[in-house]
């Protein structure tokens, strides 16, 4: 795993924690919760597994959790959108 996969994992992780649930609940609502439509794939082998898993859809992640997840996960997309976005091209827009 890269260290970007295990910062997202540890805040998960960290998420979970602060509200009971299971990580994999967590991570399941962050992705049901984004703005298009998502469809999570659960790779449940049993059926305890299948029912903590379902069971996401009783609570929603915070707009303020969603933005800690959302952060920690963002790809930076490099040149050019770094230098469209820096203080000296906006001096000049």
């Amino acid at each position: 795993m890269s260290d970007r996969d295990l910062k997202i994992a540890a805040e998960v992780s960290k998420i979970a924690a602060e509200i009971g649930k299971p990580a994999s609940q967590v991570a399941l609502n962050w992705l049901r919760q984004q703005a298009i439509d998502v469809i999570p794939i659960v790779g449940s082998r049993k059926v305890s597994q299948l029912q903590q898993n379902l069971a996401c859809v009783e609570f929603e992640l915070t707009a303020e959790q969603m933005q800690r997840l959302d952060a920690v996960s963002a790809i930076e997309l490099g040149f050019p959108h770094d230098f469209l976005k820096s203080s000296i091209f906006q001096d000049f827009a």
